[in-house]
């Protein structure tokens, strides 16, 4: 592929003359180039109205000049028979986004694509509006995708247009103040990350230290080409189908290098999981734990159960695990399926494929006909890190090879810090501090004597401790003084709830927290407060552990 990558003057009068002026340098360009000599020839960010610092100048430049522009540059495709491709501010309906266009050779629109992340001066002063997604585009058999400017910055953009399986990454830029070194690091850096050819075009600023620098950088995070400081057109020649080929690790096979990153990725441990995370730890006490789901509204200990917990605004919900014949973590309060389903039997004398047919919905109603026992990872992959996990193991399996199974999970789905074992045998609790002492651990043991349970939970390094309802504050406060956080089972009324996390209970099981929500109890805030907002919390702060 033959490419072309323009470098114009940067129209430094900031004046509408000089944004016409900077246009006319665009033009004549394209006015010398020949038909055939290219492929694709990549413009800057702005073009159509580079210089203009003010909204209003912007938008009634980009509508009057900068239309023509780009009708100029349609042309110019249709004449070359090639890709041109370039960004500019666009209106649509009536918000305007910074909008990057790709003209295919016949001189209709290929692709166009939204900036997505916006800068300030975009977002505020010019009043643009961030785009909802990257794009990726085919075009002569090759896989073409936009990154614009301030795009660059973001590895998740990029990691979004590699799983499309983009061949090139184009980059219209207007980095004016960015230091050329930066520049050219962060390109070659995407580029290797993403497995791409990765485009860029800019402006030339008059000095070395800032801006300019137009690249092709390669999949190998190379830089094949530069075009330095002076306004130009860059010219080179690649092939978007040849990928970066490495040894897997010392003395082993050659790999395609994003092939080799792709089967090693962890996404779960990834954003939004973090973020997720810190809001769950940060969410002030008391919190409330949806007991088998929305267990009042739903058949419990299902997904359906869990989902109107998450919705109703619940920071953590509670299941119960039990193992199939053949080794599967089944959710299931009872020992046996009979109360809950439609068939009968223990789950550890039924096997997996069995128990998912039977249906545990029909006994809470008609309406919930059709409803099945999920397995953990089906309620794992429904969390997916939005609330915290009490996780109930009843049978830990043969020499706590479940309890093992659980912890595995719950590290391979990154979510250890806002999950739990809750734990009612001194055998599992220590299976569970060997194995993986990272994953947290509630102590169940010994619940009719708290003093006991206290001083169990302490020995095994347990976070949480579950009294029953005659719990004491002075036992609660024995907890605190321990570093325990003091789970509740259980209460469904509101006046009642109240009074334990007055005593000073942190987490109150419920089977209906969408009631207590309603009566004033508080919900988990999932959007972190603005800058300019307010901070989120328990009004009148009945309990601000963290």
């Amino acid at each position: 592929m033959r490419i072309a990558v323009f470098q114009p003057p940067y129209p430094a009068a900031e004046t509408g003359s000089s944004a016409e002026e900077c246009l006319r340098w665009m033009v004549s360009g394209l006015d010398g180039l020949e038909p055939g000599q290219h492929d694709l020839v990549l413009l800057p960010e702005y073009a159509s109205a580079a210089g203009l610092n003010d909204g209003d100048s912007v938008r009634e430049f980009a509508e009057c000049q900068g239309a023509d522009f780009l009708r100029a540059v349609g042309e110019a495709a249709r004449r070359l028979g090639c890709l041109i491709a370039l960004s500019g501010p666009v209106r649509s309906g009536r918000r305007w986004f910074n909008r990057s266009l790709a003209f295919d050779a016949g001189g209709e629109i290929a692709c166009s694509y939204d900036k997505v992340h916006l800068t300030g001066v975009e977002r505020d002063d010019l009043g643009l509006t961030a785009g909802a997604k990257p794009t990726v585009f085919g075009y002569a058999g090759i896989r073409i995708c936009f990154a614009t400017c301030f795009d660059l910055y973001f590895p998740e953009h990029f990691e979004a247009l590699a799983a499309q399986r983009a061949d090139l990454v184009l980059c219209p830029s207007y980095q004016r103040s960015e230091s050329s070194g930066r520049i050219r690091l962060v390109a070659q850096a995407r580029a290797l990350d993403s497995g791409v050819y990765l485009l860029r075009s800019s402006y030339a600023m008059g000095t070395s230290k800032v801006g300019g620098h137009s690249l092709v950088a390669t999949p190998a995070g190379e830089l094949l080409a530069d075009a330095g400081e002076e306004a130009c057109i860059l010219t080179a020649e690649i092939d978007p189908g040849r990928k970066f080929v490495k040894p897997a690790s010392h003395g082993r096979h050659p790999v395609e290098h994003r092939v080799l990153i792709e089967a090693h990725r962890r996404p779960a441990v990834y954003r939004p999981h973090g973020e997720r995370a810190h809001l769950l730890k940060e969410a002030p006490f008391p919190h409330l734990c949806a007991h088998r789901g929305l267990s009042q509204a739903c058949p419990e200990n299902t997904l359906p159960a869990f989902a109107a917990a998450i919705a109703s605004g619940v920071h953590e919900i509670e299941f119960d695990l039990w193992t199939s014949r053949d080794g599967i973590p089944v959710v299931c309060h009872d020992e046996s399926v009979d109360r809950t389903t439609n068939g009968r039997g223990k789950v550890a004398e039924l096997l997996w494929d069995d128990i998912q047919g039977l249906d545990a919905g029909i006994r809470f109603g008609e309406a919930w006909r059709g409803v099945r026992v999920p397995r953990v990872e089906e309620v794992l992959e429904i969390t997916d890190g939005l609330v915290g996990l009490n996780v109930h193991i009843k049978d830990p399996g043969p020499d706590g090879s479940i309890l093992r199974r659980v912890c595995d999970l719950l590290t391979e789905y990154g979510l250890t810090d806002t999950a739990y074992l809750a734990l009612g045998a001194e055998s599992s609790l220590q299976i569970a501090l060997d194995y993986a002492p990272e994953v947290r651990r509630g102590c169940l043991v010994r619940q009719a004597d708290p003093w006991q349970s206290i001083a169990i939970a302490e020995r095994y390094g347990c976070r949480r401790i579950q009294f029953p309802r005659e719990v004491t504050q002075p036992q609660i406060r024995r907890a605190h003084d321990a570093g325990l956080i003091c789970n509740l089972f259980w209460s469904d009324e509101p006046e009642e709830a109240l009074r334990y996390v007055r005593d000073g209970i942190d987490v109150i099981l419920t089977n209906c927290a969408h009631t207590l929500i309603a009566a004033g109890l508080p919900r988990l805030e999932r959007c972190p407060a603005r800058e300019d907002g307010p901070a989120t919390g328990y009004p009148g702060g009945l309990n601000s552990r963290g």
